[in-house]
Order: C-alpha cells, then sequence, then structure tokens
C-alpha cells in the first residue's frame, strides 16, 4: 500500500507520507428468522465500511482538523493497493476516526492507530445498487488508463490544480468523458450513441447495430447499455 491522502473537511488534500497499513473491516450480518425450531428465512442487512489506520505520522492539518476539535468531523481519504498486475485506487468518503488503543515500547517506534467508520454519501448517477457508497474501487488493470490518470490528477492535483476527493458522481464523469463508446440519455426518452466504427454499424439508413461489451441483450426486443 502507498500514495495514502488525507482530504481535509475544507481545503486541498495532503499527502500521507506516514500511513503504513489499513485494515479494511466491513461490517454487515445476516438477520434470521426461527419458527418452532425451524429457519425458514432470513434477511442480509447492509453493513457500513470500516476499519483502521496506523500510521508513524499524520498530515499538517490532520491535528487541526481531526485531533483538535471536541466533535470528530467527518473527512475523506484514499490509498493504493498494489496488484499482481498493476494497482487498485481506493477512495473514501465521511470517515470518522476513533482512538484505539497505543502500546509504548522502548526498543519500537510508537505508531498511531485509528478506528473509522464512514457514512455513505449519495450517488446521484445511479450507477450502484444501493444509490449510496462510502468506498469506491478503481482497478487500474481493468480501467482505460486515459481515466486513471485523469482520476490521479484530481486525487494528487498537478502544476496547476490542488488535489481534491471528488464525489462518486465526478468519479462517474471522469470515466464516461474517456469513455470509447459514449450513451448519451438526451432527457426526452431518445438516446444517442458515440463510439467508433467497429462498435457502430448501421445496417440501413434507419437501423443500427451496437456490438460492444457494454451491450447486453436480453432478448430480440429488450436489452441494456452503458457507456464504456
Amino acid at each position: 500500500m502507498d500514495r495514502g491522502v488525507f482530504y481535509p473537511p475544507v481545503g486541498p488534500g495532503e499527502a500521507w507520507s506516514g500511513l503504513i497499513s489499513v485494515k479494511e473491516a466491513p461490517t454487515g450480518q445476516n438477520d434470521g428468522i426461527w419458527i418452532d425450531g425451524e429457519k425458514p428465512n432470513r434477511k442480509n442487512t447492509r453493513g457500513e465500511f470500516s476499519g483502521s489506520l496506523s500510521s508513524f505520522s499524520y498530515p499538517p492539518s490532520f491535528y487541526d482538523h481531526i485531533l483538535i476539535p471536541r466533535r470528530a468531523k467527518p473527512f475523506g481519504f484514499s490509498y493504493r493497493v498494489l496488484t499482481a498486475g498493476q494497482y487498485k485506487l481506493h477512495l473514501v468518503y465521511n470517515a470518522i476516526f476513533a482512538p484505539s488503543a497505543r502500546v509504548y515500547d522502548q526498543s519500537a517506534n510508537v505508531l498511531y492507530s485509528w478506528d473509522f467508520t464512514t457514512l455513505p454519501v449519495v450517488v446521484q448517477g445511479g450507477w450502484v445498487e444501493t444509490g449510496r457508497t462510502a468506498h469506491l474501487v478503481v482497478s487500474a488493470d481493468t480501467a482505460y488508463s486515459s481515466a486513471v490518470s485523469d482520476l490521479e490528477d484530481v486525487l494528487y492535483g498537478t502544476a496547476t490544480s490542488d488535489p481534491h476527493l471528488p464525489t462518486p458522481d465526478e468519479v462517474l464523469a471522469i470515466f464516461e468523458a474517456n469513455s470509447i463508446l459514449q450513451i448519451i440519455d438526451n432527457g426526452d426518452g431518445t438516446w444517442t450513441a458515440i463510439g467508433p466504427d467497429d462498435a457502430i454499424t448501421m445496417l440501413d439508413v434507419n437501423t443500427f447495430q451496437i456490438d460492444w461489451p457494454s451491450a447486453v441483450y436480453i432478448d430480440a426486443n429488450f436489452y441494456t447499455i452503458h457507456s464504456l
């Protein structure tokens, strides 16, 4: 894991160079209903994204925004996890810290450790099942390199822009702009497809065919399609 970034409630993101580990521990459970000693039904309850962080140090504004205030303020952070192929970018929203136990040892460096929970943010685009999320993961080995590059410019900043944590809808817009096949909802019951000739083929003046992984035909009359 590397490239930790802290995004305070106010101001640009700051490199978290002392971040050494992130432990993900999502919550959730199955609630069973028992009748006469039998279990005829089971309900899966949605959990929350939570976990813990450990670090040697923390960014400058972390002290003012998170450690000093009497009431904890939510913030965001991101980190990169190296994989066998390339890496994955993790974006976490609305995190709140609570201090964990600390052990002082004369022969070892003392680490800071915090447990965190999250509150999901609304996804206006409707591209996740729940409509809310607190944790996004972008796989660089499957996503278009141009989209990943544009996302990293937002997360880490450039020579002309400060780093910030994009909302889920901003992330969607980045990937939409970098799609090879773009599907545009015109808002009047019609839609427009823009893409290369090998994806969109005109069969006649009024009929076209789309051959692309995001075009899934359900039957002879129905299909689903999205930008990709």
